[in-house]
């Protein structure tokens, strides 16, 4: 993971491969972790997803799933996982989108929106003709 971050009070993360484009991955659902935190501490949902954040920052991205409800796994190399809900509690218009920095209409763009209803939206410039 190259960065993370707020964008319109949304939680970002930035990526990075090989390839010559970003991508950026918008979260607006709840997420859960490996990474327990003590409540003594009294941190707010937001802070500890920042924390967890802070964790896998600059870190190798070992292992990506998505199942039949959008769920979102990421695992990292320092053994953090994240799970990002794809039909979360309160029905929100986009739980997750992942998509290049390229623009759509251009080689290597793509968006992947998870649909509340546990579906999802795919573009890709790829399979234009």
């Amino acid at each position: 993971m190259e960065s993370f971050g707020l964008s319109h009070q949304i939680p970002v993360l930035e990526f990075r491969d090989d390839g010559p484009a970003d991508h950026l991955l918008s979260i607006d659902t709840e997420m859960s972790s490996n990474v327990r935190f003590d409540p003594a501490l009294g941190l707010t949902e937001e802070e500890k997803m920042l924390l967890v954040f802070s964790r896998v920052n600059l870190r190798y991205v070992t292992g990506v799933a998505c199942d039949d409800r959008a769920n979102l796994l990421l695992e990292f190399d320092n053994g953090v996982n994240l799970r990002f809900a794809g039909a979360p509690q309160e029905a929100t218009s986009e739980p997750w989108q992942l998509a290049s920095r390229t623009p759509l209409n251009e080689p290597g763009g793509y968006m992947v929106i998870a649909t509340y209803d546990g579906g999802y939206a795919i573009w890709d410039a790829a399979a234009k003709p």
